[in-house]
C-alpha cells in the first residue's frame, strides 16, 4: 500500500494527516492512535540566531538543558560569542521561557566552553547530565558531517553542564554506529519505565549530495537501540544491544555484532534523532528526517514501547515539507525536531516542538519552538 501525508490549513494552524496516495511509501502503517499533528504557527518563537541542534532534557532542578553547535547561544549571534559546542539552560514554561548560556564563550557564558564538537543527544539522570559528542575538525576549525560521523563519545557533567569529562571509549563507523539520541522521560529521569537509559544510534550509510559531500542523512536508514543501567552509563561493558524478538519480547545482547535495527526506513534517517515518552498518551515518539538532507522532510512515529512496533503519525513530502505553509519564516532546511517532556501537557495532547535547520535566509539555524496538538482517533 502506498501512502503519504495529507494536510489542510486554517489560519495559522497546520494539520498533517495520513492519507492514501500514489506518492511515497510509508516505512510503517498509519498510527491507529494519532491521526495527525496540528501546528499553531502563531506560537512560533525563535532565539539564539546562528546556534542549532538543541536537544533538550528535563533536569532535576526543574530546568531544561540543551547543547548547541556553531554559534553564540542565547547571548550571541552566528558570529558574536561563537563557540563550537555550548550548553544552554532554559527556564520557564512553554509560552514564557528564557535561555541562559551555561557553557559557552568566556565573555557571555557562566562557564567557558572547552569542547570542540557537536551533540544531538543529552539526558539528565538525577543531578548529572550525559551527552553523545561528535568531533569537529581536529585542528579546531568548524567541522562538517564527515568529521562529526567519525565517532560518538559519551561525556558526563556533574555540575549541570559547566564542565564535562569524556568516556575512554567511543562508538565509530567501524562498529556500525554513528550519531546518538537518548530517550527522554520526566524531570531528572523520573517516570522511566525501568532502570535503563535507552540510546538510539544510526547505521552509517552515507548519503552524498550532488557535490559529493557527506550529509547527516543515511540511506537506507537503520536505527539501533542500546540500553544501559542508569548507574553505569559511562561503562562500555554495561551496554546491551537490541537483537530482535523472542515472540513479542525484545532480546538484549552484550555482543555488538548481534545488534539488529529497531527502526528502518529505506528512504533514510538522519543521524540526529529525537525520541521521548509522552506520559499522557502512554506512547513513545521518534522524529527524524528522510528522502533529502536538510530539507524539512520530517517523519514522526509512535509506539507503545521503546522498540516498537512503530506506526506513522507524520511523513512529509516535496509538497508538505515542514514549514511549507509558513515559508517566509521557516525555509525548507529543517533537519532536527524534538518534543521536550517538560513542555508536554498533562493529558499528552499538546506539546512544544523544538526544531532547528541549516543556515541561510531567515535563519532556521537557531532555537525554535512552536505549539502542536496531537489529533487523536476518538
Amino acid at each position: 500500500m502506498i501512502l503519504k501525508n495529507y494536510k489542510w490549513t486554517l489560519g495559522s494552524l497546520m494539520v498533517f494527516f495520513s492519507s492514501l496516495s500514489q506518492a511515497q511509501e510509508l516505512p510503517y502503517p498509519p498510527s491507529a492512535i494519532i491521526k495527525g499533528i496540528e501546528i499553531d504557527w502563531s506560537t512560533h518563537q525563535r532565539h539564539a540566531p546562528g546556534s542549532d541542534n538543541f536537544q533538550l532534557t528535563w533536569a532535576r532542578d526543574g530546568h531544561l538543558y540543551g547543547i548547541w553547535g556553531d554559534g553564540g547561544g542565547f547571548s550571541g549571534t552566528n558570529s558574536a560569542y561563537r563557540v563550537s559546542f555550548g550548553v544552554a539552560r532554559i527556564e520557564g514554561d512553554f509560552d514564557d521561557y528564557a535561555g541562559y548560556d551555561r557553557y559557552g564563550h568566556q565573555e557571555s557564558a557562566e562557564s567557558e566552553a572547552k569542547i570542540t564538537g557537536k551533540s544531538w543527544g543529552t539526558i539528565a539522570v538525577k543531578n548529572d547530565l550525559y551527552a553523545w559528542v561528535h568531533p569537529d575538525k581536529k585542528d579546531g576549525a568548524w567541522g562538517n558531517w564527515e568529521d562529526h560521523h567519525s565517532e560518538s563519545r559519551l561525556y558526563v557533567s556533574k555540575d549541570k553542564g559547566a564542565s564535562w569529562q569524556p568516556a575512554d571509549w567511543a562508538f565509530t563507523p567501524e562498529d556500525g554506529l554513528i550519531g546518538g539520541g537518548i530517550l527522554q522521560f520526566g524531570k531528572g529521569y523520573k517516570g522511566a519505565r525501568d532502570n535503563y537509559v535507552y540510546h538510539y544510534l544510526v547505521e552509517p550509510n552515507f548519503y552524498r549530495n550532488e557535490k559529493g559531500v557527506i550529509s547527516e542523512l543515511q540511506v537506507p536508514g537503520n536505527i539501533y537501540l542500546l540500553r544501559v543501567n542508569k548507574k553505569k552509563i559511562m561503562t562500555r561493558e554495561a551496554y546491551e544491544f537490541f537483537a530482535g524478538f523472542n515472540g513479542e519480547d525484545p532480546v538484549w545482547m552484550k555482543n555488538i555484532d548481534a545488534k539488529k535495527p529497531v527502526f528502518t526506513d529505506k528512504n533514510g534517517v538522519g543521524t540526529p534523532v529525537g525520541i521521548n515518552y509522552n506520559a499522557g498518551l502512554k506512547r513513545y515518539f521518534l522524529s527524524t528526517e528522510h528522502d533529502k538532507p536538510e530539507s524539512g522532510r520530517i517523519g514522526v512515529f509512535d509506539a507503545p514501547n521503546p522498540w516498537g512496533p512503530w506506526s506513522t503519525v507524520v511523513y512529509t513530502t516535496d509538497e508538505t515539507w515542514f514549514g511549507h505553509d509558513n515559508p517566509e519564516t521557516v525555509p525548507p532546511n529543517c533537519f532536527f525536531w524534538c518534543f521536550p517532556t517538560k513542555w508536554i501537557s498533562k493529558d499528552g495532547e499538546s506539546a512544544n516542538m523544538v526544531f532547528t535547520g541549516a543556515g541561510g535566509g531567515k535563519d532556521n539555524d537557531s532555537f525554535n519552538t512552536v505549539r502542536v496538538d496531537y489529533l487523536l482517533f476518538r
